[in-house]
């Protein structure tokens, strides 16, 4: 379900109770000036209204300016507590809210990511018996083994170790009973208290606050939805078919639902037991390479990443047979977090990488802004000073623990500071490639980041390159260039039936004519030229990838073709200079 199809904030009973006690408690926990903003202080039960006079004194457009009872509270603090008292789908605004430093202030980025995502252990039974109505038979049926105690129990699903009947280790993933509901309903509370803030606080619209409910309510519909995680975690599985040393839980999809997840179970060592790591004499560089490898395929080639690769959703694995040491295996889980990335933002993302690489900022800006959300009042050269500092700064304090992942991080952040923003995944991206560098300097603090990223950029352009690859993209474009060639002509008649009729009115004069024509003409060769060289390339590559034999003048069939290919484009490009 995407946010665009989420309805409007409906004013039905149920609703209107939970919205009340929303701006209650903002306003109990000292955030009065947001509520009297948004012309919601009628809401506030009188009692709240006397206690807050008691406590914080006479009150003036929401600034305290009587004598306060107690210590001021920083309004951060306020906010983190309101979000604590407020349930699961405010804490995990807050989360998100805590990953979107582009657009909230470091203090609240701080303080916001103190949020814990815990919530209480279900009664014995109830988790069992949610699995039992989900999948329609009896537990026993389905495990050999579950246990009661979860592994884990957070605000919007609790987790438990079992065992198929087949012999198979898994997690359990339960989803806490009517938290759809909940979350549901207080979705439609934020929409609307997005829609006020943005229609009463002017200097809070170049955020854009119902745009960010949207994408907060997208994200959060997604996690609840057992189904699509399991999706999810079948497609890294996929993309990472070919590594041997990364390792994605594989999903029981007999047993899974909207409600109910169950996957294998990765026990390893954590990533940040550093104790542990050596006693097993783990290699943390080489671990630390895998992590930044695989960071990077994510980014820049599949462009379908983790969201939240934390120290606490990787997990080292022992090597196959269990042998200690090498060969590294590096698990990954909890896939609720997801973020994508367009290929067009994906070339973007490589070239400003390559000219990071090459100590190039002013290429590196150039990159960056176009994949960039101007807004009315955007100060682009602003944004361009502070980012060529950001750049200059990292790119020549070599002994300092920063690298690609925090330049491009503080660039992005400096933006919304300018009007420049940026889409939320790439804000999301960016955000998960500082924890996934931060993590390789701690099991390798005197890591040389650019010497190892180095290779690995190189392999994804090669990759990029591959005449397979770019067969492949010619295939799939193909039949949009033949539609539009297959109709050129009847779009062609139905203008020039059109201007016979008098529709279309035209002045040319006889030199403006002729000069008309030469270029139609030169466009022609052009184009004609142009499928020629395409042709030819695709020919070549295809025989070279075959290695067929056959040979002329001491050459194969694919090196003269790529010869004469290289004729036909120097031929073209003398064509496209040419004017008429």
């Amino acid at each position: 379900m995407s946010s665009s199809s989420l309805p409007k904030f409906r004013y039905a009973i149920g609703d209107i109770k939970r919205f009340r006690f929303v701006v209650t408690v903002l306003f109990d926990e000292g955030l009065s000036f947001l509520v009297d903003e948004t012309k919601l202080r009628y809401l506030v039960p009188w009692r709240s209204r006397l206690l807050s006079r008691l406590k914080f004194g006479v009150q003036k457009g929401g600034r305290v300016v009587g004598v306060s009872l107690r210590r001021e509270v920083p309004p951060e603090v306020r906010l983190r507590r309101a979000l604590e008292r407020l349930g699961p789908t405010f804490m995990k605004l807050g989360q998100v809210l805590s990953v979107r430093p582009d657009i909230v202030p470091p203090e609240y980025v701080k303080e916001l990511s103190k949020l814990q995502d815990r919530g209480p252990v279900l009664r014995p039974g109830v988790a069992e018996k949610l699995v039992e109505d989900e999948l329609g038979m009896p537990i026993e049926n389905i495990f050999s083994e579950f246990e009661v105690q979860p592994l884990a129990a957070a605000s919007l699903a609790q987790a438990h170790r079992a065992v198929l009947r087949d012999g198979q280790p898994v997690i359990v993933k339960v989803r806490r009973p009517g938290i759809e509901e909940t979350v549901r309903t207080d979705i439609h509370i934020l929409i609307y208290l997005a829609q006020l803030i943005e229609k009463h606080l002017p200097n809070a619209r170049r955020f854009q606050p119902v745009r960010i409910a949207r994408e907060f309510a997208d994200w959060t519909l997604r996690e609840i939805d057992f189904e699509l995680e399991g999706a999810h975690m079948s497609m890294f599985r996929d993309n990472f078919a070919s590594w041997s040393d990364i390792v994605v839980p594989k999903v029981h999809w007999d047993f899974t639902s909207r409600a109910v997840l169950v996957a294998d179970l990765l026990e390893g060592i954590k990533i940040d037991d550093f104790e542990a790591l050596k006693q097993h004499q783990v290699d943390q560089h080489e671990l630390a390479r895998i992590g930044l490898r695989a960071g990077l395929h994510m980014f820049l080639v599949d462009g379908f990443f983790h969201g939240d690769p934390h120290p606490g959703n990787l997990i080292v694995l022992p090597a196959e047979g269990g042998e200690e040491g090498r060969p590294l295996r590096l698990g990954l889980f909890d896939f609720g977090m997801i973020g994508r990335v367009s290929e067009k933002h994906r070339s973007e993302l490589l070239s400003c990488f390559i000219s990071y690489l090459e100590g190039n900022p002013e290429a590196y800006i150039k990159h960056v802004l176009d994949i960039s959300e101007l807004d009315n009042e955007a100060n682009v050269p602003a944004f361009v000073s502070r980012a060529q500092t950001i750049l200059t700064g990292v790119m020549h304090k070599p002994t300092e623990k920063k690298g690609i992942a925090y330049a491009f991080y503080e660039v992005l952040m400096s933006g919304a500071q300018n009007g420049v923003l940026f889409p939320s995944d790439l804000v999301l991206l960016a955000k998960a490639y500082v924890i996934i560098e931060n993590t390789g300097f701690s099991l390798w603090p005197d890591i040389d980041l650019e010497e190892e990223l180095r290779p690995y950029l190189i392999e994804v352009i090669k990759n990029e390159l591959d005449p397979a690859r770019l067969v492949s993209d010619l295939k799939t474009s193909a039949f949009d260039s033949l539609y539009f060639l297959r109709h050129l002509p009847e779009q062609t008649q139905s203008l020039l039936q059109r201007l016979e009729k008098g529709e279309v009115g035209v002045k040319l004069n006889l030199q403006e004519l002729r000069d008309l024509k030469e270029e139609f003409d030169r466009q022609n060769d052009v184009r004609v030229l142009a499928l020629l060289a395409a042709a030819l390339l695709i020919a070549s590559a295809a025989v070279l990838r075959l290695d067929i034999k056959a040979a002329a003048l001491g050459l194969s069939l694919g090196q003269i073709g790529f010869v004469v290919a290289i004729v036909v484009v120097l031929w073209l490009f003398v064509l496209i200079r040419k004017r008429p």
